[in-house]
């Protein structure tokens, strides 16, 4: 699937398995193959090229090429190779043939590094964890030595002929007494991986190749239950954000369509980490760092409306009915109550992380604002909950929540339409304006719930190549904006999550022929390009992290190579199934 010199590469995946933590990639710098662990205290991973792997002969480094596929990632030089699969989540298996592999450290303060019984060897990290390097047969030898003034080991290299096992944990860890044939493992991951692909429906030709990719993607990117996950998340990355975000699991659950349990599980899962309010955390990961600076947008309601009509629930019981409704509808109540910040029941932004649109020119006026992007979430919330009360046999909050609805949707209509287009409100003056943002437009995710006038003049903007229509999709700030900007996201390029919902509102307010336009353009830019988050829609090239900030903070990685995501491969595959594999 992947390889050297290929259109894609370990540059932009790691090579993984779901549930692992270590991973192996190819930085862009070096052009070297690291292990890596997606764990890190910030959103931003502070060491992923943790261990350089080298493939040596009679004390030579060699020059190789690799290819990875499912299961086996193998290194390949004139002399030998050498091959890696998994063992479960947490052992990395190692085999070479007819040279050695060389993995070099070099310890931060305080980190360790030593011999432990029966030829094996533990590296300790400062956050990461440890790891345990067991010989399972040919040798396996190091040159640690411990710098008593610097308090860390020199820096070193572990060396490994034969077959070996390497165990990543937090703490404490022993050997197992028998370790799997190594071509047994290979076989146990390819089928574990071909059993979760089932979850996907099938797409048409010109996709399979790359939805392949895509499911690969999403599978080696599910964590958990592990330290602080208790349930099965899906990080974005794990080269660059290895964190879960909550709106981001909508995605996924509307991507599995043929497994509507698990679903299920993906729109429950991120509500294992809300406060006592309601609210829910921005991003979380595996060592309890939860970010509550903001909380995604909702979305939910959206996500769970696209479920309700398409997949087949009739497994479900009332008890996941109501577990669901209990856990967002406390959601839902703490939008709707936490951020009146007018007090007429119309809730306001507070941070512009709250839409997803982090440095939209929405925001240009200031903080709180009034948009119409999350008053249309908040319908469809409201909605959602309705719907839910309803099949837990709560009719009089079924209708309730309906009336909120009905109710945010007169007020983005009467207050919020100008007669050409939805303006934003600044919540403290009460002043209405226009932007260049695409969030303005996002309310066509309503479909039919809006009259025909607004969804037609939507969708007639979206497809107007002087307004926001590229060759590669739909753009995030008007084409004739003077504050379009190379930095950033939402500033220009064209970004997965909006491509989603823009087309979405477009096929449900029956104007199919433009959604499909739309998503043709998107789905072609992907095929050519991977799973960047944004497009430039002029460069025609994923945005990388250097071209979102100008400061001297950037990773020097990112500035070749934005990682692939996990969150577009599940875009990927529902644009495909909700609207271009559709009569």
């Amino acid at each position: 699937m992947f390889g050297t010199n290929r259109q894609f590469n370990l540059e932009r995946f790691s090579f993984s398995i779901e549930g692992a933590f270590l991973s192996i990639f190819e930085e862009t710098g070096d052009n070297q193959l690291y292990f890596s662990i997606a764990r890190s205290n910030t959103g931003m991973v502070e060491e992923r090229n943790l261990i350089k792997l080298v493939p040596v002969f009679e004390d030579r480094e060699l020059p190789y090429i690799y290819e990875a596929g499912v299961g086996l990632l193998k290194l390949s030089t004139p002399k030998g190779h050498v091959e890696f699969t998994y063992e479960g989540p947490e052992i990395i298996r190692i085999r070479t043939a007819g040279i050695k592999l060389r993995l070099y450290r070099n310890p931060n303060l305080h980190e360790g590094g030593a011999p432990r019984k029966g030829g094996q060897f533990e590296i300790s990290f400062n956050l990461l964890g440890r790891l345990l390097f067991v010989p399972l047969s040919g040798t396996l030898t190091n040159t640690a030595s411990w710098n008593f003034r610097e308090v860390r080991p020199n820096p070193y290299y572990i060396e490994i002929e034969g077959e070996a096992a390497v165990h990543e944990y937090y703490s404490n860890t022993v050997a197992k007494d028998v370790y799997a044939p190594f071509d047994d493992c290979v076989k146990k991951v390819e089928a574990d991986f071909e059993k979760f692909f089932k979850n996907y429906p099938d797409v048409p030709i010109q996709y399979r190749d790359m939805a392949r990719k895509a499911a690969w993607l999403i599978w080696s990117f599910r964590l958990g239950p592990r330290g602080s996950l208790k349930h099965t998340v899906i990080y974005m990355h794990k080269l660059f954000m290895n964190r879960a975000f909550g709106w981001h699991h909508c995605f996924h659950a509307m991507a599995m369509k043929n497994n509507p349990r698990e679903a299920w599980n993906m729109l429950l899962t991120m509500f294992d980490y809300t406060d006592e309010a309601g609210a829910m955390a921005d991003n979380v990961d595996d060592l309890k760092q939860f970010v509550w600076s903001s909380s995604k947008p909702p979305i939910h309601g959206w996500a769970l409306d696209y479920i309700f009509k398409n997949f087949d629930l009739s497994s479900l019981k009332k008890e996941d009915y109501e577990e669901l409704y209990g856990k967002l509808s406390k959601y839902a109540a703490w939008w709707l109550n936490h951020h009146d910040h007018a007090g007429k029941g119309v809730p306001s932004y507070y941070h512009p992380d709250e839409s997803g649109y982090d440095e939209a020119t929405l925001f240009y006026k200031g903080l709180p604002v009034q948009s119409p992007d999350l008053i249309a979430n908040l319908a469809l919330l409201c909605e959602g909950c309705g719907k839910l009360a309803a099949k837990c046999g709560n009719t009089g909050e079924a209708e309730t929540w309906q009336r909120k609805s009905e109710k945010l949707i007169k007020f983005l209509v009467d207050d919020m339409w100008d007669g050409e287009q939805f303006t934003a409100i600044l919540t403290a003056t009460g002043e209405k304006y226009r932007c260049g943002s695409i969030a303005l437009l996002q309310p066509i995710i309503l479909g039919d719930r809006l009259p025909k006038t607004i969804t037609a003049a939507i969708a007639r903007r979206l497809t107007d190549s002087r307004e926001f229509l590229t060759e590669i999709g739909a753009a995030s700030e008007h084409l004739g904006s003077d504050k379009q900007r190379l930095f950033g996201f939402t500033t220009g390029p064209v970004v997965a999550p909006t491509q989603m919902l823009l087309v979405m509102g477009l096929w449900d307010s029956g104007h199919k022929d433009e959604a499909q336009l739309i998503a043709a353009r998107y789905l072609n830019a992907l095929l050519g390009r991977g799973f960047a988050l944004g497009i430039h829609n002029y460069r025609r090239e994923p945005v990388t992290w250097n071209l979102l900030s100008e400061g001297p903070q950037i990773p020097p990685a990112m500035a070749v190579s934005f990682p692939m995501s996990a969150w577009v491969a599940s875009i990927f595959i529902l644009m495909i199934n909700a609207i271009m594999d559709r009569s």
